[in-house]
């Protein structure tokens, strides 16, 4: 396709007018952008508390030096088989096939079995962190 300079000239300066535009303006959608998280917040906030609902502003300050030393005896879950498209899952060691699992009435719910074995790892997290806290903001 042909273009005329004139033409390819005013297409350059319109955008370098634009993006010059976009630059200058930056800064103000940045703010206007944080203004609104923070204003969404306290709505979520005040929502919270005409609920009945307990609001924490800002996390607890944690006193580090109280907790005691990490001896390594934390050990994370990990799956037991990979789930890749490469590989059958049904041929990992100690899977049933689908048809088998529907008749026993599978795992509905979050159970600690499966996978991941969730209710060990909210055990675990747990005893780590506590007990569940209020959701602060």
């Amino acid at each position: 396709m042909f273009v005329s300079a004139s033409i390819e000239r005013l297409m350059k300066q319109n955008y370098d007018r634009q993006e010059q535009w976009n630059r200058t303006r930056a800064y103000d959608f940045d703010q206007e952008m944080n203004n609104r998280y923070i204003d969404d917040r306290n709505r979520r906030m005040h929502d919270a508390w005409h609920a009945g609902q307990l609001v924490v502003a800002d996390p607890p300050i944690m006193d580090y030096s109280t907790l005691p030393p990490y001896d390594g005896s934390v050990s994370y879950p990990t799956p037991p088989f990979q789930h890749s498209m490469w590989v059958d899952p049904r041929q990992a060691e100690g899977m049933q096939a689908p048809s088998q699992q529907a008749g026993e009435g599978g795992d509905e719910g979050g159970s600690s079995s499966g996978a991941f074995g969730f209710g060990e790892f909210l055990d675990m997290m747990t005893s780590i962190f506590g007990p569940h806290q209020p959701r602060y903001y």
